[in-house]
C-alpha cells in the first residue's frame, strides 16, 4: 500500500489530487491511502503518529512557506524517510529548490500524466529498495540489507536493530517497520518483529534466535507464527 499526504490550502486541488490518485490505484492495482491537511500545523501534528510514503507540499501556504515546513518535519526524525514532492505556480521554485533535494516538483495547473508519472517513480523506488531497510536519525539516513538483520524490537520511541554485529537505533515506530517488511519479517509480538531466516528453533511461546536471543510469542500471534515459520522451513528444504 501507498500511504501518501497532501498539504496544501486550496481545497479544490486537494480533491482533484485525491480523485486522480485514487483513479490511479484502481487502474494500476495498488491500494493507496490518503491524508489531506489544510495547514502546516495540522499536518506535523499528525506526524507525530502517522507516516507517509510521499508528502504533496504546497510551497506557498497561506501562512507558511513549504521549506520552513520540510526543515520541521526532518527535525523530527519520523519514523521512515519521507519524500516531499512539491506544488507551485511558479516553475521557477524547481531550481531553487535543488538544494535540498525533493522527490519531485509539480507544477500547477498540475497535468494528470505528469501527477502519475511521479507515483510511478515511487512505486519503482520502494520496489527497488524493498530487500533494503532504510532508516533516518540525527546523522543522516543509513541503509542495512535484510540479510544482515536478525530482528527489531521497540523500546519506548525507539526502534532498536539487531544484526550479529551490532545493535542500531532511530526513533520510530515498529508497525512501520512491520508494513514495510512484512514479506521477509514477522511480527511475534507489538515489541519484535523477527526474520525468519535467522531462526535457529521455534518453541510453542517464542523463538529463539541465531544469536541464541529468546524473544517471546505473545498468544494472538501463535498460530500466524507457526504457520509462517513451517512456510519457511518448506521453502529451505
Amino acid at each position: 500500500m501507498l500511504e501518501l499526504a497532501i498539504c496544501d490550502d486550496d481545497i479544490i486541488l486537494c480533491n482533484w489530487l485525491e480523485q486522480k490518485l485514487l483513479h490511479y490505484g484502481k487502474a494500476n492495482d495498488c491500494q493507496i491511502s490518503i491524508e489531506i491537511y489544510y495547514s502546516a500545523e495540522q499536518l506535523l501534528n499528525r506526524l507525530e503518529e502517522e507516516s507517509y510514503d510521499m508528502l504533496f507540499l504546497d510551497i506557498c501556504l497561506e501562512h507558511e512557506n513549504g521549506i520552513d515546513i520540510r526543515t520541521e518535519i526532518r527535525k523530527k526524525n519520523y519514523g521512515k524517510e519521507l519524500r516531499i514532492t512539491y506544488i507551485s505556480t511558479y516553475q521557477e521554485y524547481a531550481m531553487k529548490l535543488f538544494r535540498i533535494h525533493p522527490f519531485d516538483f509539480l507544477v500547477k495547473p498540475i497535468r494528470e500524466e505528469e501527477l502519475f508519472r511521479v507515483i510511478g517513480e515511487l512505486r519503482e523506488l520502494l520496489k527497488e529498495r524493498k530487500k533494503i531497510f532504510e532508516y533516518t536519525d540525527t546523522k543522516g539516513i543509513h541503509k542495512i540489507s535484510y540479510d544482515k538483520i536478525l530482528y527489531f524490537y521497540s523500546l519506548g520511541k525507539r526502534v532498536h536493530i539487531v544484526t550479529s554485529e551490532k545493535e542500531y537505533e532511530y526513533r520510530g515506530k515498529l508497525k512501520d517497520v512491520a508494513d514495510v517488511t512484512e514479506e521477509y519479517f514477522l511480527l511475534i509480538h507489538k515489541s519484535y518483529l523477527i526474520n525468519m531466516e535467522h531462526v535457529e528453533h521455534y518453541e510453542y511461546d517464542n523463538v529463539v534466535m541465531k544469536d541464541k536471543t529468546r524473544l517471546s510469542i505473545s498468544k494472538a500471534n501463535r498460530k500466524k507464527v507457526r504457520e509462517r515459520l513451517l512456510q519457511t522451513e518448506k521453502k529451505r528444504l
